[in-house]
């Protein structure tokens, strides 16, 4: 058996405290967290509209990310905001976990964060 065919891990939930690369997907996007980075990158789907989410950002906590349910996660600014604390995503529900090697990340999250 080849690396290509193993079968990836897949988790039913994610806390944060993990570690490692993760592929969220949506029933519209795929969300890349990074967590030992502390990161997400949501990725959309074919037809999904773009949202101010669609970049890396710092992760700052996961309320519920769990197989079945909307996932829910606050994220960072990019900088000082007069006007905002922090980014949230609310997501449609979670169809699959899987954990990714970190060359499956996207490329503005494989790095130092920004």
């Amino acid at each position: 058996m080849t690396d290509s065919e193993v079968e990836p891990v897949r988790v039913i939930e994610l806390s944060g405290d993990e570690g490692g690369a993760w592929r969220v997907i949506t029933r519209d996007s795929s969300h890349y967290f990074d967590l030992d980075l502390g990161t997400v990158t949501r990725v959309p789907g074919t037809g999904a509209p773009p949202t101010i989410n669609d970049r890396t950002r710092p992760l700052r906590s996961i309320d519920t990310l769990r197989v079945g349910v909307r996932g829910r996660w606050t994220m960072y600014t990019d900088g000082w905001e007069d006007d905002i604390d922090f980014f949230w995503a609310s997501t449609s529900i979670v169809s699959s976990i899987e954990a990714i090697p970190r060359d499956k990340l996207p490329e503005s999250s494989a790095g130092e964060p920004e």
